[in-house]
This record gives C-alpha cells, sequence and structure tokens, in this order.
C-alpha cells in the first residue's frame, strides 16, 4: 500500500508484529478476555444504560450484551491490528495502549460493583 509517496508492506509489518511483540498480542487478548468479562457481569447487574463506552453502549442495546461486547472487544482487536500494519515501529507502543485501556476498563467494571 502507497501513503504518502511511501510504500507501507501492510502484511508483512503484521506478521512481523505478531512474531517481535508476541507477548503483548497474548496480553491484549488476555487483557480483552478480562474487560469482557467484567463489562458483561456489570452489564447484567447494573444495566446496559451504565456502560461508559458509547459503542459498547449501543452494541449491546442492538445486538444484546454479550454479543454487543463481543463486537467492542473484535473491533478493538482489529484496530490493533491495523495499526500494527501500518507501522511495525509504533506497534508495540499501540498495544501497550490498547493494554492499559483494558485493565482500566476491567478494574473500573470490578470497583463499580
Amino acid at each position: 500500500m502507497k501513503i504518502l509517496e511511501q510504500e507501507i508492506p501492510l502484511q508483512q509489518n503484521l506478521i512481523n508484529s505478531f512474531k517481535t511483540n508476541r507477548i503483548f498480542w497474548l496480553l491484549l487478548i488476555l487483557s480483552e478476555i478480562l474487560d469482557f468479562l467484567s463489562t458483561v457481569a456489570f452489564m447484567n447487574q447494573d444495566g446496559i444504560e451504565f456502560e461508559a463506552n458509547a459503542v459498547i453502549q449501543w452494541l449491546a442495546l442492538h445486538f444484546g450484551i454479550k454479543t454487543g461486547v463481543f463486537f467492542g472487544k473484535s473491533l478493538q482487536f482489529f484496530a490493533a491490528s491495523c495499526f500494527s500494519a501500518l507501522s511495525l515501529k509504533y506497534s508495540r507502543a499501540v498495544l501497550i495502549l490498547f493494554i492499559a485501556l483494558n485493565l482500566l476498563a476491567t478494574i473500573h467494571n470490578f470497583t463499580y460493583f
């Protein structure tokens, strides 16, 4: 793919990111699972209307709590993959950011009970 007159090897960047940042990808998946479980538990107990993320709230309203939150986490994984494909150099920072956001959301969900 060519962006701003510069060729970007999307597929190769993503493959290299999976290889070089394997631990961070695993941590991302683990943090997404924790966030998924805590968000579903939070929504089942208190209701969808208390969800702070407007996208997750909309998805949960239209597709159900479990399906909506799963779609939201899938979109997050897709976004991390896209950013990593665009820039191998910054893929680790993007993964750390997503992991931190998931962990903060998990802590918030568990402390909200």
